[in-house]
């Protein structure tokens, strides 16, 4: 059967040129070409401390244009206000308005900037129609990818990836609001990825969660492919210290309960409403338990506009996505030792295919 895998043998870090002992700064230069199919983007969110998202995100391509042969540069910004107020831009850009460094993180589109050397970051949007963005992200941790990041579907040349730059971060600066500046100060992250497959084709779901507490962070994103890649799953989970140490990992081993679900009307799909995991690795368990608070952004079927819905349709895709507040309980356990935290996230699930029950 074809399957999907984890490039983490040794023959895959020496075809990829990918050091398996140290993340290198280059990894987060870009890493496609602009053949058809491929695809790239440099992604930051943070959440201020009065409560304000922060969501910017360059790409190297428009999904319109993903098999067009040539890049076609743009950018997303959105800002949520405390009170839910909503504020978005979209620049799209000539490629002779951009360039892209292969030495380290630097996309430039026109004025606009993505900068940054795996400990600090520029980022930086010149007020479009009153909204932009000045910011600088120091990291507090360091980086982490799952093996070489790449995953292969089917053969080595059909990929995608996913490298963690940032796991959390100080974000300082100031957001330009309604024309006006506004000082911002809260926490962030910021990771990168690339690929020549289409997610929405080769993946069933994923679950991305990533939680802060005061003396340690984790992020899990487990990942089921599709039917045809034997819903092959990706269990990943890493917890750093407060100093950004690999404390715990895990790649390929979880038990799995669904506590409750829900239907949801929008995408006509059953969701898990409470998720809890077990991972083990070392002598080390991570018990995590993930319950969902409150739907924060909801996309299915039933609320794309008619052209995305009958564009999917004719593709054979049935794409929908979900964002939640959330409470994570976390349980890590040695031998020795027993550490318990809890507190609140965001957290995503990622949903093209038609279930995922039977799949957690």
């Amino acid at each position: 059967m074809t399957t999907a895998r984890l490039m983490d043998d040794p023959k895959d870090y020496v075809r990829l040129g990918v050091n398996p002992e140290h993340i290198e700064t280059w990894e987060d230069g870009r890493r496609s070409t602009s053949a058809k199919g491929m695809w790239e983007w440099w992604y930051f969110d943070a959440i201020l401390d009065d409560g304000t998202k922060v969501v910017i995100q360059f790409f190297t391509k428009s999904g319109a244009h993903l098999y067009s042969g040539k890049d076609h540069p743009r950018f997303t910004i959105k800002v949520t206000l405390p009170d839910g107020t909503e504020y978005m831009r979209e620049p799209k850009f000539q490629v002779s308005e951009a360039s892209w460094g292969e030495r380290q993180c630097d996309v430039r589109y026109a004025a606009h900037r993505f900068s940054g050397d795996l400990k600090d970051y520029d980022i930086h949007v010149e007020p479009i129609d009153g909204l932009g963005a000045d910011l600088h992200l120091h990291s507090l941790s360091k980086p982490y990818r799952p093996g070489s990041a790449y995953f292969e579907f089917g053969s080595p040349d059909r990929f995608y990836t996913w490298f963690c730059a940032v796991p959390k971060g100080e974000v300082s600066g100031a957001l330009t609001i309604d024309g006006k500046r506004v000082e911002a100060h809260g926490y962030g992250y910021h990771d990168h990825q690339w690929g020549n497959v289409n997610f929405l084709k080769e993946w069933n779901h994923w679950v991305w969660a990533r939680q802060s507490f005061d003396d340690c962070s984790m992020l899990v994103f487990d990942m089921v492919a599709n039917e045809k890649m034997g819903h092959a799953r990706f269990p990943i989970v890493f917890i750093q210290d407060e100093n950004g140490d690999l404390i715990f990992e895990n790649t390929r081993n979880v038990e799995c309960e669904v506590l409750e679900d829900y239907h949801d009307e929008v995408s006509e799909k059953d969701y898990p409403k409470a998720i809890h995991y077990v991972f083990r690795n070392d002598g080390v368990t991570a018990d995590y338990t993930l319950r969902m608070n409150e739907i924060i952004e909801c996309n299915g079927r039933n609320n794309l506009p008619w052209i995305k819905r009958t564009v999917a349709g004719l593709n054979g895709l049935d794409p929908a996505y979900t964002r939640y507040s959330a409470t994570g309980d976390l349980i890590l356990t040695t031998d020795d030792d027993r550490m318990e935290r809890s507190g609140n996230l965001i957290y995503e699930f990622m949903y093209p295919g038609a279930t995922y029950k039977g799949l957690m």
